[in-house]
C-alpha cells in the first residue's frame, strides 16, 4: 500500500508537503498506511468511522489560519493596549512586532506554501487535505469497490470475509 499512497500524493501538486522535511513526510505518510490498513482489517463499520473522522479532520490551512488569528489579535490587542495606558508601559513595542510577524508569515504561506509555523503543526503531525483526501479516498474505495460493469459481483475476485478489499487489492 505504500507505493500506492506515495504514487498518489506525488501526482498531487501540495507546496506544503514540497516544503515538508522528508522524514516528517515518511511519518505522516506510515501513519496513514497503519490507519488505512488497520479500519480496513477492523471492517466495514471502523472504515465508515474513520471517514467520519476524517470529515472533522483539519488540515494544515485551517491550522495556520486559527493559529494565525488567535496569535494575531492577542499581539493586536496586547500591542494596542500599551498605546492607550501609556503610563502603564515605559515603551509600547514588540507586540505589534510580533503582529507584523504574524502577518508576514501568513503572506508568505499565501505566496510559498510555507512559513515557520507549518515546521512545527507538520511535526506535530497536521497534514494536508491532500493526504487527508488521498486516506478517504483509500477507505472510500475499500468499501466501495470499483466493479466493472461486464463482472459480476461473485466474478470480482477475492474479498475478506468482513465484505472489505484488502489493503492490497486497494493497491492494485
Amino acid at each position: 500500500m505504500h507505493g500506492t499512497l506515495f504514487q498518489e500524493l506525488e501526482r498531487r501538486a501540495d507546496r506544503v508537503r514540497d516544503h515538508s522535511a522528508h522524514g516528517v513526510n515518511r511519518r505522516i505518510l506510515r501513519r496513514m498506511e497503519t490507519t488505512v490498513e488497520h479500519c480496513i482489517r477492523q471492517g466495514r463499520a471502523a472504515v465508515c468511522n474513520r471517514l467520519a473522522e476524517l470529515d472533522r479532520e483539519w488540515d494544515i490551512d485551517r491550522v495556520l489560519m486559527a493559529n494565525f488569528a488567535i496569535a494575531g489579535a492577542a499581539a493586536y490587542a496586547i500591542g494596542i493596549s500599551r498605546y492607550a495606558e501609556p503610563h502603564l508601559f515605559e515603551r509600547p513595542r514588540g507586540w505589534l512586532y510580533f503582529f507584523s510577524a504574524q502577518l508576514a508569515f501568513l503572506m508568505m504561506h499565501t505566496t510559498v506554501g510555507w512559513c515557520p509555523p507549518v515546521v512545527v503543526w507538520r511535526r506535530l503531525g497536521v497534514r494536508t487535505k491532500n493526504e487527508i483526501d488521498v486516506e478517504r479516498a483509500m477507505l472510500q474505495a475499500a468499501i466501495e469497490p470499483q466493479l466493472t460493469a461486464a463482472t459480476p459481483p461473485d466474478a470480482a475476485g477475492p474479498s475478506s470475509s468482513n465484505g472489505l478489499v484488502t489493503s492490497t487489492q486497494v493497491a492494485s
